[in-house]
């Protein structure tokens, strides 16, 4: 009786760890991956970026503290929803984990990415939506893609 009871208690702890570790691994893989994504993002529109670039991109700053944050964030919803991917059968390509949490991260991350920009820059009582809406339609084309990248590394972590 005892060992059956340590064994769903330490189950529970190793999972709700694998979740915090994942959610922080989140953070940490966007701030890696997403100067690699503008380089070839740059790069594509013409521009192609400069040994002087990336340091600058690196740094830490609103522009990169916000999208990690987001990613942060969204994690437990994203990784949760990857978890409980991970527990079914994998028959189909929308019930892998990878995928769910690349979905999620893709579709979440870039507006609450932008909230807390606009929250930051005080910013958010104005709600110009004419101004916000192209505004979250470039962030989506410069943060989903690499959120979808962090979202698939996030999600292949989980045993299929």
């Amino acid at each position: 009786m005892a060992r059956g009871v340590r064994g769903r208690v330490g189950r529970w702890v190793s999972v709700f760890l694998g979740i915090v570790v994942r959610t922080l691994g989140a953070g940490a893989l966007f701030w890696a991956i997403f100067p690699v994504w503008l380089s070839l993002f740059w790069s594509v529109q013409g521009y192609p970026p400069t040994l002087r670039d990336l340091p600058r991109w690196y740094m830490l700053g609103a522009f990169n503290i916000a999208p990690m944050a987001a990613m942060v964030l969204v994690s437990p919803v994203a990784v949760g929803a990857a978890y409980w991917a991970a527990r079914l059968p994998a028959r189909r390509v929308f019930r892998k984990p990878a995928v769910i949490a690349a979905m999620l991260y893709m579709f979440l991350t870039p507006p609450m990415a932008y909230a807390l920009l606009l929250v930051y820059a005080d910013m958010w009582q104005y709600r110009a939506w004419d101004m916000i809406i192209p505004t979250l339609v470039r962030a989506y084309l410069m943060l989903a893609p690499a959120c979808g990248v962090v979202g698939g590394l996030i999600g292949w972590s989980f045993k299929q």
